[in-house]
């Protein structure tokens, strides 16, 4: 499985993850609000005031969220009264209905379901089970309600992406010689069978490369898709600290799209052992 692939993955489960309906559960105590990304505990002695409102105040920027569709989630500046602006948690189903505004002491909270008829519902249920306090009974000593989940598993994410090319990449590829193929495994294998290949050569230097089109380039490797100065499409498996390189070309006719392959070793020797296994065989 290409790294393309495994990023692709990553990214579209990590915005599906990310957008599942959150769960709300209400207390006497205070609301608890399960999600993947910003998981939240109001607590009663920090809510100021709980209301129905037509529609989301304008958002002035997220200083940690995302949308998708009618979907607003995370860490916004909203801006309400003029030019007054605020820090507000959003929890939206559906920016265009109605929403549930929760102030606490340190800030706003905002929250919907789908449509006005359950937002409506949600509305009933806090109001019915969530007593606002005092004044005198309030805690301003709490913090503001929030998490940094969600930069947690962005910073993972980011680790993830880097490490995989620097610390499995260097290690190359596993390349087995038997009677009938050449089996390239790990990132971008393949099979070369023998009655492919055209020609082998043992080469000191690689034709000049323009760019990867798909694969993994450091600075110790370079594997998978590139493209040559000369426009012709290559695979390359190389070490780069290697001054030594096999150069296979195969018959045109069978891989018209790709007929140059590149491998080596991580040694001189390594290299030519390769070599003369292939030769042999």
């Amino acid at each position: 499985m290409s790294i393309t692939f495994i990023v692709l993955g990553f990214v579209l489960v990590f915005l599906v993850v990310s957008f599942l309906q959150e769960r709300i559960y209400v207390y006497d105590d205070g609301i608890k609000i399960k999600d993947f990304m910003y998981p939240l505990w109001i607590q009663n002695d920090t809510i100021v005031s709980i209301s129905l409102v037509d529609r989301l105040p304008l958002l002035i920027y997220k200083t940690n969220g995302g949308g998708l569709g009618r979907i607003q989630k995370g860490y916004y500046t909203i801006k309400k009264g003029g030019e007054h602006s605020e820090n507000a948690t959003l929890y939206i189903r559906n920016r265009n209905a109605s929403a549930i505004e929760i102030r606490t002491v340190k800030g706003l909270i905002y929250i919907n379901k789908n449509n006005n008829e359950q937002t409506q519902e949600l509305f009933d249920e806090i109001k019915n089970n969530v007593k606002i306090l005092k004044e005198s009974e309030l805690n301003y000593n709490a913090g503001r309600p929030r998490t940094y989940r969600s930069v947690f598993i962005i910073a993972v994410f980011i680790v993830a992406l880097i490490a995989y090319p620097i610390f499995f990449a260097n290690y190359g590829n596993e390349i087995i010689v038997d009677d009938n193929k050449i089996e390239i495994k790990g990132d971008y294998s393949m099979d070369i069978p023998f009655d492919d290949i055209d020609t082998v050569l043992l080469i000191e230097s690689l034709p000049n490369i323009k760019l990867r089109t798909n694969g993994i380039s450091t600075n110790k490797v370079n594997i998978g898709k590139f493209k040559m100065a000369d426009g012709n499409k290559c695979r390359l498996y190389i070490n780069k600290s290697t001054p030594l390189f096999v150069e296979i070309r195969l018959d045109a006719q069978d891989s018209p799209s790709e007929s140059l392959v590149f491998i080596n070793r991580k040694t001189v020797d390594e290299t030519k052992l390769l070599y003369d296994q292939i030769i042999d065989n």
